[in-house]
């Protein structure tokens, strides 16, 4: 193996390091290694199918019951992977040589514990995915935008005819894109701080940071600790490699990036000295002996100064890596978005609906409130990420008609924000959205932003834009 063992440290808290010497070393061998997973969720599967697939004895072990995994056992069984579910025993831990945790599983975890306790290698889904594959890999993270700004740049591959595997923390993992498609040119890869906290060699040929703003504070405990995690994705990096950042957000234009990697920047307010610039209505680049314009921001996709940030974060990974400028204009114009993020979903009686189910922060919420017209009326909600709505207090003040509270942050939203406005609170979804329907006048909009989680009552936030979409279907139908 090329993994040290890993160590907690003082001034990187949650995090984990491993020495210097021992980076860099890819790909990863596998063969006769004795290799746990834990958790089995998509990326957990592909792990555990990856590590088979490389020539290693693999278990799996699980919290949920057998009955809640379902075809994900079967994918195991298939491969003769053994397992176990309803909890975590040591039996993962007899003659391991390597233990991958899936994203989202705490680091505070007894079985961890005791992995440390006895030397064993504990690494992430991504630092095995990269240790595993020699591929180029272009890393998107930040707040908010990660989904918009990976799914175009995505695109502008598509359109330059470049072989290359959009995944990470949205659609395919990237051990199951390392596993399915090895010959790839890129893995283009949105990277939450979750995953970023356990990686150690990972280093991205382009990585760029959206921006920093407070969000899963439950479990990184200080917006510093939560920084700290997105900031490792540059942290080894080398010169020949590419850091990115905006230069707009406050907090980036305070912490400097780490690592060797060559910086460029992305601003709205100012040129820049390599990088990519709004200026007089138009997008603009700079890149060594390389200047020009991309294109105008009226021609872009889709709307919106948010995603104007996005495209321009976007376009500044792919000219680092040396996609013709004309085809990342063609490839800016000809985006229409992604699904659960400021989505139209219909409109009915002239009540526009929005499914924005991908705003898990107030400041998504925020970006949201300023894109969509007035008056609004709001459903927020779901599993509170320790974060503070207060800071919207104005901007539904001045905005927003109707509040509607649901899930279990319906409290606690309602407490921050009910003196703003009208405010209701529902806790069940359904209800919610059929509240929000009966409360809605032509001219409104019906907005979905619930600023947090989904996991109180639903698998995923895109499995609660579904269910708010398919709700709306139901109006409509009722109207037809």
């Amino acid at each position: 193996l090329c993994a040290a063992h890993f160590k907690y440290t003082e001034n990187q808290m949650n995090t984990l390091v491993m020495p210097s010497s021992e980076k860099q070393n890819r790909p990863v061998l596998l063969v006769d290694k004795q290799v746990a997973v834990v958790g089995l969720a998509r990326a957990g599967q592909a792990c555990a199918l990856l590590c088979r697939a490389q020539g290693a004895e693999v278990f799996v072990t699980d919290v949920k019951a057998a009955e809640q995994l379902g075809g994900a056992l079967s994918a195991l069984e298939s491969k003769g992977i053994a397992y176990e579910t309803g909890g975590h025993t040591t039996r993962a831990l007899q003659n391991c040589d390597l233990l991958v945790l899936s994203p989202g599983v705490s680091l505070d975890l007894p079985l961890l514990i005791k992995a440390r306790e006895k030397g064993i290698t504990i690494i992430s889904e991504i630092e095995l995915a990269y240790l595993c594959s020699p591929v180029p890999v272009l890393a998107v993270t930040g707040s908010n935008g990660k989904t918009t700004t990976t799914t175009w740049l995505g695109e502008i591959y598509r359109v330059a005819k470049i072989d290359a595997e959009v995944g990470g923390n949205i659609g395919r993992p990237y051990a199951d894109a390392v596993l399915h498609n090895p010959g790839a040119r890129r893995y283009i890869l949105e990277i939450s701080s979750f995953q970023l906290q356990t990686v150690a060699t990972f280093a991205p040929l382009v990585g760029v940071l959206l921006n920093i703003s407070a969000d899963h504070l439950d479990r990184h405990g200080s917006l510093d600790a939560y920084a700290r995690a997105k900031y490792r994705m540059f942290a080894n990096q080398r010169p020949t490699d590419f850091a990115i950042r905006n230069n707009d957000d406050p907090y980036l234009a305070q912490h400097k990036l780490p690592g060797a990697g060559r910086e460029l920047v992305f601003s709205l307010k100012a040129p820049v000295s390599e990088g990519v610039w709004l200026e007089d209505g138009q997008l603009r680049y700079r890149l060594g002996a390389r200047e020009g314009q991309l294109l105008p921001v009226d021609q872009l996709g889709i709307p919106g100064r948010h995603n104007l940030a996005n495209a321009a974060a976007a376009a500044c990974v792919a000219l680092a890596d040396q996609v013709d400028p004309q085809v990342i204009a063609q490839a800016l114009r000809d985006f229409r978005g992604v699904e659960h993020r400021l989505e139209f979903v219909e409109q009915i009686d002239g009540i526009r609906y929005v499914n924005d189910s991908k705003a898990t922060n107030p400041d998504s919420v925020r970006v949201a409130l300023e894109a969509v017209p007035a008056p609004i009326v709001l459903v927020m909600g779901g599993l509170d990420k320790g974060t503070d709505f207060s800071v919207l207090f104005d901007q539904v003040k001045d905005k927003v008609r109707r509040l509607i509270c649901t899930g279990k942050a319906a409290d606690l939203i309602a407490g921050k924000l009910g003196q703003a406005t009208g405010t209701m609170i529902i806790r069940d979804f359904h209800n919610a959205i059929e509240a929000a329907h009966k409360a809605a006048q032509a001219g409104d909009t019906v907005l979905l932003s619930p600023g947090c989680a989904s996991f109180d009552a639903f698998a995923n936030y895109e499995e609660r834009g579904r269910v708010f979409k398919n709700v709306v279907a139901g109006f409509k139908k009722k109207t037809a």
